[in-house]
């Protein structure tokens, strides 16, 4: 990747993690999400419409793929809300935002996008640092860590991941390039997402209690969330590899984790600091030699 494309995607992870930061300390997740998409669905309505009228970026090609990510990514947000109600952040988020990763290889690889070997062993050692990440010693790694309650939501949230990244990849292709057009594509996207993400929460209510809330800091995230995609869109403009891009975010794990011992007080410092420092050093790989 080019210096200007990890710059974006670096300064994206601290975003994300961000925002998935707020969401767990509002502890009512599901809630949090709607909240920050319906913020953003409304802030950037008149700006996004008015500027596609006048630009006409998005090709049709783009409206079928922005349709279709954003039902990906009410899965993503729903399946990653859900996971975080039955078990911590540490497990969920690491899990969630790495299983995608080299099914997403395969897919740049089918798409033409060849990796290179370095490339490959970045990716694999981005997937062990995640495998670590939810541990509190070494001691600890069983299927009970990955194979518990959350799950199933948590596969749901990667398959909408993997969705949403492959459509997203496409549309960034036949857009008019350019940041604009990933900020119009990303509102759009956004939008879209409500709605399935809406029935989604109808369908499948929650048994907890719903807070009233502080929409402060869901206009916080919702900021964050926002900004984060944003850039991503227009780093899959400028690279041809969405797997690459993908792995080099998944560096907001190690921003998380760290934070998540200083603010949540969680346990297993060591042995996920194991896990984060492999994630980085993949990252490391993947920026120096994953051309």
């Amino acid at each position: 990747m080019t210096s200007n494309v990890i710059l974006i995607v670096l300064l994206s992870t601290f975003m994300h993690a961000g925002w998935n930061l707020l969401a767990r300390y509002y502890r009512s997740e599901t809630t949090f999400y709607k909240k920050m998409v319906l913020l953003t669905a409304i802030v950037g309505f008149v700006p996004a419409v008015w500027s596609e009228a006048v630009t006409h970026s998005m090709t049709p090609l783009a409206w079928a793929c922005v349709v279709g990510s954003g039902f990906c990514a009410s899965l993503y947000l729903f399946g990653l809300a859900r996971a975080y109600e039955r078990t911590d952040f540490t497990i969920v988020y690491p899990v969630v935002r790495s299983l995608p990763v080299i099914f997403i290889g395969i897919i740049d690889v089918l798409r033409g996008h060849y990796l290179t070997v370095m490339g490959w062993a970045g990716l694999l050692l981005v997937m062990a640092g995640c495998v670590l990440v939810p541990l509190r010693n070494f001691k600890d790694f069983s299927l009970s860590r990955y194979v518990n309650r959350a799950t199933l939501w948590m596969l749901l949230g990667a398959a909408g991941m993997v969705g949403y990244t492959l459509l997203d990849k496409i549309a960034a292709e036949v857009v008019k390039q350019g940041p604009a057009t990933a900020a119009r594509y990303g509102y759009f996207y956004f939008t879209v997402s409500l709605f399935p993400y809406l029935f989604l929460m109808r369908t499948f209510k929650s048994d907890k209690a719903e807070p009233n809330g502080d929409w402060k800091l869901a206009t916080i995230a919702a900021v964050l969330s926002f900004a984060a995609y944003w850039l991503v869109l227009w780093a899959y403009q400028l690279s041809p590899y969405a797997s690459y891009i993908v792995a080099f975010r998944q560096f907001s794990i190690v921003i998380g984790a760290v934070l998540a011992f200083v603010i949540y007080k969680e346990e297993g410092v060591r042995v996920r600091l194991s896990g984060a420092s492999l994630i980085a050093s993949g990252v490391v790989l993947i920026a120096g030699w994953g051309r």
